[in-house]
């Protein structure tokens, strides 16, 4: 029985109504039945196993969280430094630039302690105790001259406020100027004329004999010295950067350096320390000797002195030599430069120690927890976790009891709608697709100016529109196509018109003399090239021949081959005999230049062969070196060349011509880029080497047709199914005498 669309759409929808119907309430029971079994089990084994893995989780985020504060603390203690080294850097540049250029700087006046009034950041000057009651002329000349860098290392000192900070500079006979910024306890400023100077030891400092001073002098460039003590600050300890400085024929005149109290170090890890409890933190330098701690005691610590903690331990505090096995490997590790978390035993205890390296100290940055600590933030995550899984299960269940519900009235309610609409939605189905069908018969039998008028707002009057559209498209396209095709014949035309002038400007007639066997060949890439080929007499015992690639492909470098090719010709034919093959080459060249907007040019070799005595001159304006084949020796290789440059784009120029002899049997081949970078489908090139190759082991005697279509082929083999890159032009000239 067959039945009409309205009865096949009203059938399809009760039926899917139905068959809904019908899986929902089959699925409703065995979902209903297996998830009330397997809930309870699902539940425990959920919460044990989420349990574990939030544990494990937790765990590697802690150790992960760790690390990344580790590498960040060390990063900023390690930008110090950095930060030093480069004001460091700065002023001793700008030192060696005075002591290279003297005459662009006045002397200029320092003050000294002894005598005058010293503010905060106010450079002064000190004396070495035998320089002090012995300052030659020659010393105050250097002191007056180098006293220009004042108030470069007051600026730098500034930059140091909130630091207890010194920028100094110093000479290798015993002086040196200082700018200062101390500071208290309480942060602020602490710096005193009477106090700070009324100590005579520090007139006993030499700053040659400083530690700064020593690694500088030694390295012979910008270092980080490591800790030292001061005699300022009554024995604490600094950290800074030095480097030398030194006159225009690279004389030592002396160091610069810029340093910082290790309190300003302690009190920031302290200041990490009170932000996170659970956390020790420390230093270590590249002695595995801990020189900064939060902790007081322990293997971890470091000794006091006075109000700060600083290092004082000899070698035997060295970490590495722990009797802890896990400490000793994790301080080789550290002072190695490496990054990582490791589990370490301290007195019986576990922890977790993240380190990370300061690279310009060479000191490395550790930050220790206690598993403990760890365990007992995942024991609260933990517990936190399975209350939300309970509370989950528990809501799981109510909506579970409402889906059960709603399985079976959606479903009747569903079927009772579709039962009314089936009937009228079928039949507002039925009617435009009649329309459609009505249309699209009489658009079929050719009708295209026929329009669809079908107004339901769905895929149906989309359908109709796209129709209509089609029409007209396939008016347009052929009356277009019409055109294109007649424009298409009218190119194909011309190219072939082209394409045969081009080819009958090649000479075909190679039987020019009975002294001289010739055959060439030009393939181009598209229906025209710029590849070209000529010879010809211009006496009864000179014989001309070129071989040319003229910049690009297609039209434009068919053209300009046309006007290379004339132009060469008609100097060759005019003034060879008077000057020489190089003049006739200058003057084309020139020739090409005028009015040459498009900037083209054409690479060419173009030699003249005397019949009589096979002298060939030549000259080889930016081509490819050519082949010659020495009969004697049964051998090939290039041609020696000189660089000319290519014709067209740059006039007034010169050539250089060279010569050659050629005996009974010598072959000269020449090409085109086409023949040595001929691409495959890997975009390799054919290349030069290949090329001499085949030919040394290919017979050269043989017919000069012969040997062209031997050099094609392996070109052809070479390229395989990949298209032609570029034109391909062979030439080859044997001489009989």
């Amino acid at each position: 029985m067959n039945f009409n669309i309205k009865k096949k759409v009203l059938f399809l929808v009760l039926g899917a109504g139905l068959v809904t119907f019908c899986v929902l309430s089959v699925f409703a029971i065995y979902e209903r039945t297996l998830v009330r079994e397997d809930m309870k089990i699902m539940s425990e084994e959920l919460g044990n196993k989420s349990a574990e893995y939030i544990n494990d989780l937790l765990i590697k985020q802690l150790k992960y969280t760790l690390q990344e504060v580790a590498e960040a603390h060390a990063q900023f203690i390690d930008r110090q430094m950095s930060i030093t080294c480069e004001d460091v850097e700065i002023l001793a540049n700008f030192m060696t630039e005075i002591f290279s250029h003297p005459e662009n700087y006045k002397p200029q006046t320092i003050k000294d302690p002894r005598y005058d009034t010293i503010g905060m950041g106010e450079p002064y000057i000190v004396y070495a105790p035998d320089l002090r009651d012995n300052v030659t002329p020659e010393v105050q000349e250097e002191i007056a001259l180098a006293a220009n860098g004042k108030d470069l290392i007051e600026r730098i000192a500034q930059n140091y406020e909130g630091y207890n900070a010194t920028v100094f500079f110093a000479s290798e006979n015993g002086w040196h100027v200082c700018s200062r910024i101390l500071l208290g306890e309480d942060g602020k400023n602490h710096f005193d004329t009477d106090i700070n100077f009324s100590h005579e030891r520090i007139y006993e400092y030499d700053p040659r004999q400083r530690p700064w001073y020593k690694d500088a002098k030694r390295e012979n460039k910008p270092v980080i010295s490591d800790l030292y003590r001061t005699i300022e600050t009554d024995g604490y300890q600094q950290i800074g950067a030095s480097a030398p400085y030194y006159d225009a024929n690279g004389k030592l005149i002396g160091v610069v350096g810029v340093d910082t109290s290790n309190v300003d170090l302690y009190n920031w890890i302290s200041e990490v320390n009170s932000n996170n409890g659970e956390y020790m933190s420390f230093v270590l330098n590249n002695r595995g000797e801990v020189i900064f701690s939060t902790e007081k005691e322990g293997i971890l610590s470091v000794q006091k002195s006075d109000m700060l903690t600083v290092a004082t331990k000899s070698v035997d505090m060295d970490l590495r030599k722990s009797a802890e096995n896990s400490v000793a490997e994790t301080a080789t590790k550290m002072v190695n430069g490496e990054t990582g978390v490791e589990k370490i035993i301290v007195d019986d205890e576990i922890f977790y120690l993240a380190f990370a390296p300061m690279p310009d100290t060479g000191w490395s940055f550790g930050m220790v927890i206690s598993e403990e600590e760890i365990l007992s933030k995942t024991s609260e995550t933990q517990t936190y976790f399975l209350d939300q899984i309970y509370n989950l299960q528990t809501k799981m269940v109510s909506e579970h009891n409402h889906a059960d519900i709603l399985s079976y009235v959606i479903p009747v309610i569903l079927l009772i709608i579709l039962f009314f609409l089936s009937n009228n939605l079928s039949r507002r189905f039925v009617k435009p697709i009649h329309e459609l069908s009505d249309g699209v018969r009489e658009i079929a039998q050719g009708n295209l100016d026929k329009k669809l008028d079908i107004k339901t707002s769905d895929e149906i009057e989309h359908l109709a529109i796209c129709f209509n559209a089609m029409t007209d498209e396939l008016q347009t396209y052929m009356k277009n196509l019409t055109k294109e095709t007649a424009e298409k014949e009218r190119i194909a035309t011309e190219l072939d018109v082209a394409k045969d002038i081009q080819n009958g400007m090649l000479p075909k007639d190679f039987d020019v003399d009975k002294r001289a066997d010739l055959f060439a060949t030009m393939t181009p890439a598209k229906e025209v090239g710029g590849d070209f080929y000529d010879f010809y007499m211009l006496d009864e015992t000179h014989l001309a021949i070129t071989v040319a690639d003229v910049s690009g492909k297609g039209i434009p470098a068919a053209l300009f081959m046309v006007i290379s090719k004339t132009i060469l010709n008609n100097f060759a034919a005019s003034f060879y005999k008077l000057n020489g093959i190089a003049p006739v080459v200058a003057a084309t060249n020139e020739q090409l230049c005028a009015n040459n907007d498009a900037m083209m040019f054409v690479t060419a070799f173009i030699g003249v062969l005397n019949l009589e005595t096979g002298e060939f001159s030549y000259v080889n304006a930016g081509h490819n070196p050519p082949v010659i084949y020495h009969a004697e020796e049964n051998h090939c290789d290039f041609l020696d060349v000189k660089k000319n440059l290519v014709l067209g784009p740059i006039d007034g120029v010169p050539f250089v011509e060279q010569k050659i002899t050629f005996k009974r049997g010598d072959l000269i081949f020449l090409y085109t880029d086409g023949v040595t970078e001929a691409l495959n489908v890997k975009d390799e090139e054919y290349l030069p080497d290949r090329l001499i190759a085949f030919m040394n082991k290919t017979d050269c005697r043989a017919d000069l047709h012969d040997l062209l279509k031997n050099i094609h082929d392996d070109v052809a083999d070479h390229v395989g199914g990949a298209e032609q890159s570029d034109d391909i032009t062979m030439f080859a000239l044997r001489f009989k005498g």
